[in-house]
């Protein structure tokens, strides 16, 4: 499981509890908490896709 699938996870954890509480203020708290995640998720796979993105590309020689 790589960094954005394991927050991925938790972002699901936080859901699925958020859905077992009553309390209001904790389901909120909770679903604040799941996006959080969710974006820490898309952050760390813009991450990954950009250094991919630079590894692949060639680069040019120059001549001195």
């Amino acid at each position: 499981m790589n960094g954005s699938d394991a927050y991925r996870a938790n972002a699901y954890a936080c859901v699925k509890l958020a859905e077992a509480v009553n309390d209001p203020y904790d389901k909120v708290l909770l679903l604040n908490m799941a996006e959080a995640w969710r974006r820490l998720a898309d952050y760390v796979e813009r991450q990954q896709n950009e250094v991919g993105n630079i590894r692949g590309r060639a680069v040019p020689l120059t001549r001195t």
